[in-house]
């Protein structure tokens, strides 16, 4: 099968990434063909149809909001984008589209094109665009689902995006133009990584017959050496943000002292850390570390701690951790209870309780039961993510996609 992956980044940027590269590297160690289509970025890794990406944009969140208000065009429908995928198609026509998160920098507009040229597509809910103006269903520190219903003037009202008012303008414009023109008509079936992610697609709209539950594929990848304190210590990996509870770290270095408490990432509340880290000494930020020495670290660490504050479609974190035969504790949230089950694979705590949460790594130390939950919580995400059987998964929905015509 041609199969043709899409994605804003063709490198390895987080987790949508990490599905979207190693979705691409699997399907072709199964004998498809892999083709790419994303934006254009000194970054990007290799790809066949590299000459074809959209050309590169600048929408991050250090982008001022004068410069979003100026490219607001493409930011809203990317007709370079567009172009870029009809240059694609023209030399190669691919049997089935997985679009994963083409954000501001591709929009929905390169979906036009693949519906002229009869391509199905299938798309992974990496998070709640379609029908949430900020994504992540998160707002003022809480989960939030005020735009519900296509109210997304609320957003502009809440200022969820970037905590700027000017940027929740600009989602706000862009959220009610992709829902008056039908943006995502075109994708024939959305794949959700967990049942939390299913049930909420439904709440907002989605057909079920139209929803496949493909919890993300996971693979232990190689770890490398590399220096670790002496003795026990917890471990946080992951976007320094609001939403993935990192102001309870300081509270957690605080109570668990003088262990280390390791925290690898980067992100917007990375200086907010390092502030606080001067009066926590055992709290060590690492900022951003490879891949093979964070499985390292990871596998090294006593305890790893999840903290997250909103809803996590999946949960990395949490999965390579347990696939590392590592205790967690994380927030009952999301769909991370659909990974760690109380006492049976790890230790749920209640989002954003820091007491909660030191006390429950307290309790991971010393617990012998630890290891067994533990090892449980390797057998479970061996289970659902074993990267033969996510495949499989994957080529039935294409399959399926095919032939609703």
């Amino acid at each position: 099968m041609r199969v043709l992956l899409v994605n804003a980044f063709h490198y390895l940027r987080g987790g949508v990434e990490r599905t979207y590269l190693d979705e691409s590297r699997w399907l072709e160690a199964a004998g498809h063909e892999v083709l790419h289509f994303a934006t254009h970025d000194p970054r990007n890794l290799p790809s066949p149809t590299t000459r074809h990406f959209a050309p590169a944009a600048d929408f991050g969140e250090a982008a001022p909001a004068g410069r979003l208000l100026a490219q607001l065009p493409r930011a809203l429908w990317s007709r370079p984008a567009a172009r870029a995928i009809e240059g694609l198609l023209e030399e190669t026509r691919p049997d089935i589209a997985h679009l994963h998160a083409p954000s501001r920098y591709l929009t929905p507009a390169f979906l036009r094109p693949l519906e002229r040229a009869g391509v199905p597509v299938v798309m992974t809910l990496h998070d709640f665009k379609p029908w949430c103006t900020n994504r992540i269903l998160f707002a003022r520190g809480a989960p939030c689902e005020r735009c519900r219903g296509g109210q997304h003037w609320r957003a502009l009202v809440t200022g969820c995006v970037q905590d700027s008012r000017a940027k929740s303008a600009v989602a706000m414009v862009e959220a009610y133009a992709h829902g008056a023109m039908g943006a995502y008509r075109a994708v024939r079936c959305w794949i959700a990584p967990s049942r939390f992610v299913l049930e909420k697609a439904i709440e907002h709209g989605v057909a079920r017959a139209d929803l496949r539950l493909l919890p993300h594929g996971v693979d232990a990848g190689t770890a490398v050496a590399s220096e670790v304190p002496r003795g026990p210590f917890v471990f946080f990996s992951g976007r320094l943000s609001l939403e993935k509870g990192v102001r309870l770290l300081p509270a957690l270095a605080t109570h668990l002292a003088p262990m280390p408490v390791l925290v690898a990432g980067e992100g917007p509340s990375s200086e907010w850390l390092a502030n606080e880290a001067r009066s926590a000494p055992n709290l060590r930020l690492l900022g951003h570390v490879e891949d093979a020495v964070l499985a390292g670290l990871r596998a090294a660490a006593a305890v790893v701690v999840v903290p997250s504050l909103f809803y996590e479609h999946f949960g990395y974190a949490v999965a390579e951790a347990l696939l590392d035969r590592r205790p967690v504790v994380a927030s009952a949230i999301g769909a991370i209870p659909e990974l760690v089950e109380h006492e049976v694979t790890g230790l749920l705590v209640p989002p954003g309780d820091a007491d909660a949460l030191g006390d429950a790594v307290d309790r991971a130390l010393i617990d012998p039961r630890a290891t067994t939950w533990a090892e449980a919580g390797r057998e479970r995400v061996a289970a659902l993510g074993e990267p033969r059987r996510h495949v499989e998964g994957l080529l039935s929905i294409y399959r399926e996609a095919l032939e609703r015509v």
